[in-house]
């Protein structure tokens, strides 16, 4: 287990959190040639306190002696840089998986794309016991936050219509994702994030559009903020920088996808209609 703050490369390797530091030589490398590389998201939704660096090193042996980098990013979750064929069998990777972690029942989604241009393959690990829902409860906490995050995934589901909600101090910009879903859902716009969380926790919406630059602070830790409240949220950055690092830190604490300023109608379309369609998946 790696503590120190480079990454090679070359190998991969399991460091115990992620910060910008540890992810600069390894997007260095990654930013001459993507070919092949694909950030592999994997989060366990089950489990008593799952044993992440266990997880994290069957992650390692599975992958094996690719170059790439695994990082633990908190208790459930393992985010892996690696480089592997252009081209993947998801299929065969489910498989293969469940086959590397048989406690698990596995489930992958594909279609969102880092900054860099890196795919994302979002892997859900869930009890594979049917029966044994108590063995997903850890503790009272862990059971109700895990039991309200299913239940406002529920109320989500629910609605006749969406609910979006845009934070950007950015007028113009607020105008054209309002333009792109309105006729899609209701709309509700901030501009700024100090109201963020009371916002969120009455309203309940289907996708945030967050800007990773507030004048209240960062993006990253109101995104935070909004998955320890909901672990089921939908949350799409927005940036018009070029800061991989921060790009790949919000996608390793939770946000769905990242949309580059400026961007298109039909990219917004396209992003929203993926969080719906996953949103839905969560709750077969």
């Amino acid at each position: 287990m790696k503590t120190a703050d480079t990454v090679t490369s070359q190998t991969l390797e399991v460091y115990r959190n992620i910060t910008p530091a540890r992810l600069q030589v390894l997007i260095d490398h990654i930013r001459t040639d993507t070919v092949g590389w694909k950030a592999i998201d994997v989060s366990v939704d089950a489990g008593e306190n799952p044993d992440i660096e266990d997880i994290a090193e069957r992650v390692r042996l599975f992958f094996g002696c690719r170059p790439g980098a695994i990082f633990i990013c908190g208790a459930r979750k393992v985010l892996t840089l690696v480089r592997l064929d252009d081209k993947v069998d998801f299929n065969v990777l489910k498989k293969q998986m469940g086959e590397q972690l048989p406690e698990y029942n596995c489930s992958i989604n594909t279609g969102s794309v880092t900054r860099e241009g890196l795919e994302v393959i979002a892997i859900r690990l869930k009890n594979a016991d049917p029966e044994g829902i108590k063995d997903f409860v850890a503790t009272p906490t862990q059971a109700a936050s895990t039991a309200f995050g299913i239940t406002l995934l529920r109320k989500r589901m629910a609605r006749p219509r969406p609910v979006f909600l845009i934070v950007d101090d950015d007028l113009f910009m607020r105008s054209l994702l309002t333009k792109a879903l309105s006729s899609h859902g209701e709309v509700i716009e901030l501009d700024d994030g100090k109201d963020l969380l009371d916002v969120y926790k009455e309203q309940v919406p289907d996708v945030v559009f967050l800007d990773i630059h507030l004048p209240c602070g960062s993006g990253v830790d109101l995104l935070e903020d909004i998955m320890r409240y909901d672990h089921t949220a939908s949350v799409i950055i927005l940036s018009a920088d070029r800061v991989r690092d921060n790009v790949l830190l919000a996608q390793a604490n939770g946000a769905r996808g990242f949309i580059a300023k400026p961007f298109s109608k039909d990219k917004i379309e396209d992003v929203m209609q993926k969080c719906l369609e996953q949103a839905a998946l969560r709750l077969r």
